[in-house]
């Protein structure tokens, strides 16, 4: 039978593309997965940790999450995305109930992971420098209402500015190729999307680090 496994997006709609790609290399792994976290063996929580009040709300959620563990509903707890990216020594430290952290460049070895926690126990943490993009090809399960769509088209940021943590959190920017782009976005036309929106961190760099002139 296969493992459920319940996620939770927490934050932007980058964390949300993030989400929905793990969702797609999850299914086509033989996971299934479901809506309501007490129905799953595995929850797994994209966080976010930009702001204060994100931080809140993402340690509320994985302690909501946490509780079910401790009552049996669920067997493993994943925490993703930017808060383990950025706190995730502290948080082994404060949340032991937690089975995996894993960082925002870790996204395409979800399944990979989970499978190794589940044979040998060892290791809860997975996190690195982030080098990872997306592109046309990687699964993806969109949950954003029928006709409109999220489309990633760089990850990171190159600019060191005192009161933001992007580039720790995303790592140095770096960008999809135009065709990518083009393909994902005719494939995602061709499935009744009407409204498609280009996102990134630092949107108005894309290109920039390739010098050949790329851009939006």
């Amino acid at each position: 039978m296969a493992e459920k496994i319940s996620i939770i997006s927490l934050g932007c709609a980058r964390n949300l593309v993030d989400s929905e790609v793990m969702d797609g290399i999850l299914r086509q792994s033989r996971y299934q997965v479901v809506s309501d976290p007490a129905e799953a063996d595995v929850v797994l929580i994209n966080t976010c940790s930009f702001i204060d009040a994100a931080k809140e709300k993402s340690i509320d959620t994985i302690l909501q999450a946490a509780r079910l563990k401790e009552e049996g509903k669920l067997q493993t707890l994943v925490v993703a995305g930017c808060l383990s990216q950025r706190y995730s020594k502290e948080l082994m430290e404060e949340l032991p109930e937690v089975d995996l952290f894993i960082g925002t460049g870790e996204v395409p070895r979800i399944a990979e992971i989970l499978r190794e926690h589940h044979e040998s126990k060892k290791g809860r943490l997975y996190v690195g420098i982030p080098s990872y993009l997306y592109d046309h090809a990687t699964p993806r399960i969109r949950t954003t209402p029928s006709h409109t769509a999220f489309i990633k088209v760089s990850e990171g940021c190159d600019h060191k500015c005192a009161f933001c943590i992007i580039p720790q959190l995303r790592g140095a920017h770096r960008s999809r190729l135009i065709d990518s782009i083009v393909k994902e976005a005719a494939t995602i036309a061709g499935q009744g999307v009407k409204e498609v929106n280009l996102i990134a961190q630092d949107l108005t760099a894309y290109g920039r680090e390739r010098r050949d002139g790329t851009t939006l």
